[in-house]
């Protein structure tokens, strides 16, 4: 072959595999242009198909544009849920509008708390999820991946595709069921609480009725959803209706930056559990329910420089124009009473009061944008102060102030009870505006402080010495309590002929501005919640020996601490209760007269006679809880103080003395015949005596000094001398000779009858609280401070007190009955009888039990 011709051939080879090349590209180029003119003609007949189904779907339907748009079918509501939505978080909020038995809901009040949704779809069907926010994990660990397996957000409902919109970017769902039908987390009854099963209460419970149950309308807006629904149950046979508010709104995508909560401020917060390998084991903090309280960006360099700015967005609260105009006015000034407190960490109209708007017809109450001050018409007697914030992060979205109307007669009373010794205005049947004005301005700043995430404040009273309460200096400066989130009502310590002092409570107190610095101040040197907290510590610290800005707090169950108490006032309750008996015995002198306006049938008598007889038991209960009291602090390494004070053996045996010395003066100018021949038996001296002999020997008294004398023998109160004390008392006249009245006589048979039962040797039966038939006025000592124990609940810190406890109390019921038997021959023919009847008793106990 010649040298040409193998030329041409490798010329017509290379020829023919370029040829071959550029053939494949083309064939490619063809199939994709195929595939994707296929494609391109399948979407438009899936667009198609889409467009018919969607218009099918929703033919003749009203659609409301929003958030998601709602297409109104008939009776039926179809969503329009956008896939850019999918897997947003979503928080659903249930609230009772207005409802036909108010027994346990009133409107306005949101019965269960909110729903963390999110959404996610397959080809079928759209899922709502219940959000899990509890539980995080660091997501570069290793353990994440573990972590994703066992805390996946459970499915709460699912719904079918009826159809995707014409554009194919969003899902049509019908979610109709879920708001006509019983769906507990929507439910206009509440749950069963604790107090619910120790009182033997029931909460009401309902049928749904279909038939009686319609979507009444919605409202869509960018960010939210309103539904209000219809809802007809039956109840026990009788009709139940009530219209349901229901809210959708979408949650920010980017939170705001939680703040870690301290247990030494008290505010509301969200649990969070942590899993991380950086920690040996499993971490557990909170972050603090707040709103999100930023300087405008433009504003952001002038407030780092200490000038007044007002915030990005305000707290606004909307006042309802059902509350009468003379109150009205007090109530935005208790309101915006915490303006000043903003105003200090650089924030000026940070929160502000308006009334409901006349002409906005986009208004509405119920709708989770709006924060309302809300009037309820029922007899409770009652304030409450809830929000509703975000669990991720604590952001509070909206707060609410529930004001009861006939919260004015427990104003009307307090204040009566509490100051008409010293107070000329408070003894009439109706206060003038601005002691009524004054009392509901006070309601209002403690309602929203909850609202602003505070909890209540139960120790701060504590810092205050009492006789400062007489001063005029003092009281005008302070009001009676460093915390406007306090339990104190109206000053009771004040005496007559204390000129100036003041009556009530401050419009804030130090407390109270220095919680929102903590809770609300930007610290922009750090860059996360962890980094803030040197600054917080150190902020606490800075008032860590000033008594005024310490935080105790609300116990639940039962009273320990004697500095963290309910309704008290001052730093020594005994003294403080010697003020208040004091002037409740000027009121009792005077109770025909200062009650007789507008009372033809002795009403208003009765029912003040029954608020003097309910304050005198405060006074008891408060002096009681330094009986076996512990004071606590808070646990810190940075702090010398130890975690638990026992209250002083002085302090305790101070209190015990004025406890049973009050109780045995009592009948003397309580039980006045000038009373009592108008209002009837309303008070008995002897139940009483059963009641707070009960109570001292509850468990947590007794575990309590036993602990003290465990740990500190030499300085304690122990439980032998305890007991040496109440027996000593008891039989005080027998030993001395004394002649016993019918008081003397019920107390001891009610300390017998006590030690037979904590000895074993009773077989008399009590119900939970150990009394029966008790009125109304004497539960109150008893469910102030009930004997949880026979509800499984008292602190018993030991475990078992038994050792101390048993030998001490066979010993006084030996004791006693030896002395009742050396006086069976002593006195009148009752007092033999008496002390024969007790020594029967006692005999005939150890004598079946041998």
């Amino acid at each position: 072959m010649n040298n040409l011709f193998k030329l041409l051939i490798v010329g017509l080879l290379t020829t023919g595999v370029v040829t071959a090349n550029a053939e494949t590209q083309i064939f490619k180029k063809k199939k994709k242009k195929a595939k994707a003119e296929t494609e391109q003609a399948a979407t438009k007949d899936s667009t198609k198909n889409s467009t018919t189904e969607y218009k099918k779907l929703l033919k003749d339907a009203k659609t409301i544009d929003g958030m998601f748009k709602i297409h109104i079918v008939k009776d039926k509501y179809y969503f329009e849920i956008p896939k850019k939505l999918m897997d947003r978080d979503f928080m659903i909020t249930s609230r009772v509008s207005s409802i036909s038995n108010n027994k346990d809901v009133s409107a306005g009040q949101m019965p269960h708390n909110p729903v963390l949704v999110t959404f996610s779809a397959d080809k079928d069907k759209v899922y709502m999820h219940k959000k899990m926010v509890r539980n995080l994990c660091d997501t570069t660990s290793n353990m994440y991946a573990a972590f994703q397996r066992n805390f996946i957000d459970p499915i709460w409902e699912a719904y079918k595709i009826e159809s995707l919109s014409p554009d194919s970017s969003a899902y049509v769902i019908d979610m109709s069921a879920l708001f006509i039908t019983d769906v507990p987390e929507f439910s206009p009854f509440r749950s069963e609480n604790i107090m619910d099963v120790l009182m033997k209460k029931k909460a009401l419970k309902g049928s749904l009725s279909a038939t009686k149950s319609s979507i009444l309308g919605m409202k869509c807006f960018p960010m939210n959803i309103n539904i209000k629904t219809l809802m007809g149950y039956s109840v026990d046979g009788a009709p139940f209706t009530a219209t349901m508010t229901r809210n959708i709104i979408l949650l920010p995508e980017k939170t705001m930056r939680p703040r870690l909560s301290d247990t030494r401020i008290g505010y509301f917060d969200e649990g969070k559990r942590l899993y991380t390998e950086k920690k040996d084991g499993l971490q557990e903090f909170s972050y603090i329910d707040r709103w999100n309280l930023q300087p405008k960006p433009e504003d952001l360099e002038r407030y780092k420089q200490g000038e007044l700015v007002e915030p990005e967005k305000q707290i606004v609260y909307y006042v309802d124009t059902a509350i009468p105009d003379k109150w009205r006015s007090y109530i935005k000034k208790g309101i915006e009473d915490w303006q000043p407190a903003f105003e200090e960490i650089g924030f000026k109209n940070a929160i502000i009061a308006k009334d409901y708007p006349k002409d906005d017809p986009n208004f509405d109450p119920d709708d989770i944008r709006y924060s309302c001050y809300r009037m309820i018409t029922t007899p409770v007697q009652n304030s409450m102060g809830p929000s509703c914030a975000d669990p991720r992060s604590g952001e509070i979205i909206q707060g609410d102030v529930l004001f009861y109307s006939n919260i004015v007669q427990l104003l009307h009373n307090w204040r009566f009870v509490q100051t008409a010794a010293v107070d000329p205005k408070v003894r009439k049947a109706v206060f003038d505006d601005e002691t009524m004005g004054g009392s509901l301005r006070y309601v209002a700043a403690h309602e929203i402080g909850h609202t602003l995430g505070l909890m209540h404040n139960f120790g701060a009273s504590y810092s205050f010495p009492v006789d400062s309460l007489r001063s005029a200096t003092f009281t005008q400066k302070y009001g009676t309590t460093p915390s406007i989130m306090d339990y104190t009502r109206f000053n009771y310590i004040a005496q007559p002929g204390d000129e100036g002092v003041a009556l009530t409570p401050p419009t804030l107190g130090v407390y109270d501005k220095f919680a929102i610095k903590w809770g609300y101040k930007p610290i922009f040197e750090a860059e996360s919640p962890d980094a803030e907290k040197a600054t917080l510590s150190k902020w606490i610290k800075e008032k860590d020996h000033d008594p005024m800005y310490k935080y105790g707090p609300q116990p639940f169950i039962n009273e320990v601490d004697p500095s963290c108490k309910s309704e008290d006032l001052g730093d020594n309750a005994v003294k403080a209760g010697i003020y208040g008996l004091k002037n409740l015995k000027v009121i009792m002198k005077n109770l025909p007269e200062w009650t007789k306006e507008d009372d033809n049938h002795y009403e208003h008598l009765t029912e003040a006679y029954q608020e003097v007889i309910m304050q005198m038991q405060r006074y008891l209960l408060h002096a009681m809880v330094s009986v076996g009291g512990i004071y606590f602090d808070e646990p810190r390494r940075d702090n010398v103080k130890p975690v638990i004070r026992f209250a002083p053996k002085a302090e305790q045996k101070e209190a015990l003395k004025f406890v049973l010395e009050t109780m045995m003066e009592l009948p003397d100018w309580l039980l006045d015949k000038n009373i009592i021949e108008y209002t009837g038996p309303i008070y008995s001296p002897s139940t009483l005596q059963s009641i707070v002999i009960s109570r001292l020997f509850f468990t947590s008294i007794t575990s309590s000094l036993v602990l003290f004398e465990e740990i500190y023998p030499k300085e304690a109160y122990r439980y032998s001398e305890f007991m040496d004390d109440i027996y000593n008392f008891v039989w005080r006249k027998t030993k001395s000779g004394a002649k016993l009245d019918m008081y003397d006589r019920n107390l001891q048979i009610t300390y017998v009858d006590k030690l037979l039962r904590e000895s074993g040797l009773s077989k008399q039966k009590t119900s939970i609280f150990g009394f029966k038939d008790l009125n109304e006025v004497e539960k109150q000592l008893v469910t102030d401070n009930v004997d949880w124990q026979k509800a499984g609940f008292e602190l018993n810190p030991l475990g078992n007190v038994d050792m101390i406890k048993n030998p001490a109390i066979h010993q006084k019921l030996i004791e006693s009955y030896n002395l009742i038997r050396s006086k069976t021959r002593v006195g009148d023919n009752t007092t033999r009888a008496h002390y024969q009847s007790l020594a029967l008793k006692i005999k005939r106990a150890l004598t079946n039990n041998e």
